[in-house]
């Protein structure tokens, strides 16, 4: 087995590489892998092993980390590390091992603005979660409230939008930021940044959302058990 290579203290992340990075880290799994290989060097299989939990009943399989890890490699949070033999060490069949690139990343949150935004904010989705709502059990009252929740989800949108701009001027002050902080605070400030009548319509359309969402939960949780 090779020696293991230190780790860099600091990484600084720029251009696709810092867009990559954010992209990357909005997956729990990966998040997961990341902080997993700043430990210590890990295989595939320890990864999978690492990520599965046989108490939740949740198995990870090693094409699922290959590709977890090529997204990680592809903007640099991690590299492979040397090689080891495979099962108990005794096999010729070597496997490879990978390690975070650094103990800190940040990136140059000016490359951020052409991140795309999330997908669960498009009124495609607002049409899913209504059809999810169902499944779970969760019963909207007639049609019109059913209308009124895909244009509030859809005006929640535009409102947020508008944010996200001035979101992205406050974080161009910042010359360098964690990517898990950037999305963080973008989110936060994409509220905290909307004018007085974007921000009272704000709260009016999530008060709406969240009232009828909860009158439907009530109306559905006795028709179907699995709702608790």
């Amino acid at each position: 087995m090779q020696g293991m290579r230190n780790l860099d203290t600091v990484k600084v992340l720029t251009g696709s590489e810092a867009i990559d990075a954010v992209k990357a880290l909005n997956d729990e799994n990966r998040r997961q892998i990341l902080h997993a290989l700043r430990a210590r060097r890990m295989s595939t299989t320890e990864l999978a092993e690492f990520l599965s939990d046989p108490v939740a009943k949740k198995e990870v399989k090693p094409q699922t980390v290959r590709y977890h890890l090529k997204e990680l490699e592809k903007c640099g949070l991690i590299e492979q590390d040397g090689y080891e033999p495979t099962g108990n060490g005794d096999s010729h069949i070597m496997q490879k091992l990978w390690r975070a690139t650094a103990e800190n990343v940040f990136i140059a949150t000016g490359d951020m603005e052409l991140l795309p935004e999330r997908a669960s904010e498009d009124l495609d989705r607002t049409l899913d979660l209504v059809n999810v709502m169902k499944q779970l059990g969760l019963i909207l009252k007639d049609d019109k409230e059913m209308a009124i929740v895909n244009s509030d989800f859809s005006k929640r949108s535009e409102i947020m939008l508008r944010g996200l701009e001035r979101a992205k001027e406050t974080l161009r002050a910042a010359c360098e930021l964690d990517p898990e902080l950037y999305v963080m605070f973008r989110r936060i400030l994409s509220v905290v940044r909307l004018d007085e009548k974007d921000y009272e319509d704000y709260w009016e359309v999530n008060r709406r959302i969240n009232d009828i969402l909860r009158d439907a939960y009530r109306r559905g949780k006795g028709k179907n058990p699995e709702v608790f």
